[in-house]
Formats: C-alpha cells, structure tokens, sequence
C-alpha cells in the first residue's frame, strides 16, 4: 500500500512532511519513558509486517496492521509508523524517502482514527471477545480508508496513473478482511494476557 517515488508531485510530497512532522510532534510530546519500549516494539511488528506477503490474484499485498498499530500505540502510532516506512523504504525499497511523508500520514491517520474509536468502545465493553470483533472490523475499516485516500492520490496525481488506482483498490481490498482477522485474533489474545500493553487501557486506570 506504498507510494513509490517518482509518482507524486514534489508539492504534494513536501506537503506529506509537513502533516508528518506534525503527527509527531504531537506524538514526541506526549510520550513518556515507559512508551519507549513499546513503541519500539510495535514498530518492529510494523515494519517486518512489510515482509509477510500473500497472492491476490495476479498480484500479491502484504500486511499493514495499521489498525493494530492504533489501538495499542494510540497517539504514539505516527512515531512507530515513520520509523517502520522509513526502514522498509531504505532497506526493501518498499514506498520511498520522497514519499516518506506521505506514506505516513496515509497509515497514521487510519490508525489514530481506529485508536478514537476502539477508546469510546473500550469504556463501555468490558466482553474481551465482543472487543476482538470489533476492533478486527476498525482495523479493516482502516485498510480501507487507507487504500481510499492512496486511490484519490494516485487518481489525481496524473490521467496515466487512474487505471493503476483502480488495479491497486482490487489487489488491496481483501487485505483488509485478513488485517481484520488478524487484528481480531491479537487483540483477544493481549486482553486476555497483557491489557495494560493497549493504549485504552492505560488510560481507564489512570
């Protein structure tokens, strides 16, 4: 679900960074000492999810776990999520540094939307499966929005790249039923052993 280089208008690129840079800045503010070690951890998930690719007809799509990413970091996602494109661009050539920006905004937003959401939830759900399913459907909502807002990029960045737009939206689309699953099944499984690891969490026992 990358932006290569080469396919944006350096305006919109430099634009991606400014959206970027304000993610985390948000996000360095708000951390704390003890996010550390989480954050490096859900960002290595992040990153090496890159690595786990799966046939979608002629293509193939990998996992993102961006929905993951949002519950369990909530506003600390943008720093996991930059940090993760970064090494995938850099070390696997997957998305680019121009479009680092971009790439980030378009997972991060997604994720910080899911966190919102899944946060509202957690206060009035306490069923650790009722909690599962419901954010294994935000984690494919937010593939879906994610794949949502690269097609309006790629279809209005140039009349050569809409029939990729269309070709991406298909190949991308089952993606989010299996990061729904995904998503489910690691939820339940950190409820049900670790609660404190979610961001939701942390905040109902302050």
């Amino acid at each position: 679900m990358h932006i290569s280089d080469g396919i944006l208008d350096p305006k919109i690129c430099i634009g991606g960074y400014v959206l970027a840079a304000c993610l985390v800045g948000i996000a360095l503010k708000k951390v704390k000492q003890e996010d550390i070690t989480k954050v490096s951890v859900v960002g290595a998930a992040f990153f090496v999810s890159s690595l786990i690719h799966f046939k979608v007809g002629f293509s193939s799509v990998h996992l993102t776990l961006i929905g993951l990413v949002g519950i369990v970091l909530g506003v600390h996602s943008s720093l996991a999520i930059i940090t993760g494109l970064f090494f995938q661009a850099v070390m696997f050539n997957h998305g680019g540094l121009s479009t680092l920006g971009v790439n980030s905004v378009l997972f991060s937003v997604p994720a910080l939307i899911v966190y919102g959401i899944f946060d509202m939830v957690f206060k009035r759900i306490m069923n650790h499966t009722v909690l599962g399913v419901i954010a294994g459907i935000l984690a494919g909502g937010a593939v879906l929005l994610a794949i949502l807002c690269v097609m309006f990029i790629l279809y209005f960045s140039g009349e050569e790249l809409r029939g990729f737009a269309y070709l991406f939206s298909i190949s991308n689309g089952v993606l989010a039923l299996v990061e729904g699953i995904v998503t489910a099944i690691a939820i339940m499984q950190i409820l049900n052993v670790k609660p404190q690891m979610l961001q939701s969490y942390r905040q109902q026992v302050k």
